[in-house]
């Protein structure tokens, strides 16, 4: 395999992510994604640290980086007639990350329902956890009507499927 792109590392592996009150793990068949991103001047705040509003991106942009490697990117979906819209973020904030940092973020979707899928996704730097965030995003057409997901769009997110661990 040759060098990984600036900025995401688009490959999928085979890992457990941990939050403080559920393991999720894979199997054989499911994959959970992982980004790279590097923290940069202008996301640091005052304190000379993360500004947490920035955590919020990062969780995007690995949410949008895991469904272009599943198949399905935004682009497509805006083409096709829709959209998937945050309806609920919960996160929490563990450990503060600084300038330069090199932050992995592995992300996976827990839950998929009819018309709304529930992500978690966990940065760490190294082996301390800086953050990890749960996030349910709905299907609506481009008018913002509620939509079951097409067929195509419901067999990409269930790549990205993980099992809770007991």
């Amino acid at each position: 395999m040759g060098p990984r792109p600036k900025g995401h590392s688009r490959k999928w592996i085979h890992l457990s992510i941990r939050s403080n009150t559920k393991n999720y793990i894979c199997s054989k068949r499911l994959k959970v994604h992982e980004t790279i991103i590097k923290v940069r001047f202008n996301e640091l705040d005052s304190y000379g640290h993360v500004n947490h509003s920035n955590y919020l991106h990062y969780f995007e942009e690995a949410r949008i980086s895991a469904m272009d490697e599943a198949g399905k990117s935004i682009d497509q979906l805006l083409n096709e007639g829709f959209l998937l819209v945050v309806a609920q973020i919960e996160t929490r904030f563990l450990a503060p990350a600084y300038l330069s940092d090199s932050l992995l973020i592995e992300s996976g979707i827990t839950q998929i329902r009819k018309a709304s899928a529930q992500w978690f996704q966990r940065i760490t730097k190294g082996k301390t956890v800086i953050a990890i965030q749960n996030t349910r995003v709905g299907c609506t057409t481009s008018q913002g009507k509620p939509s079951k997901f097409p067929n195509e769009l419901k067999q990409a997110i269930k790549e990205l499927l993980v099992t809770e661990q007991k």
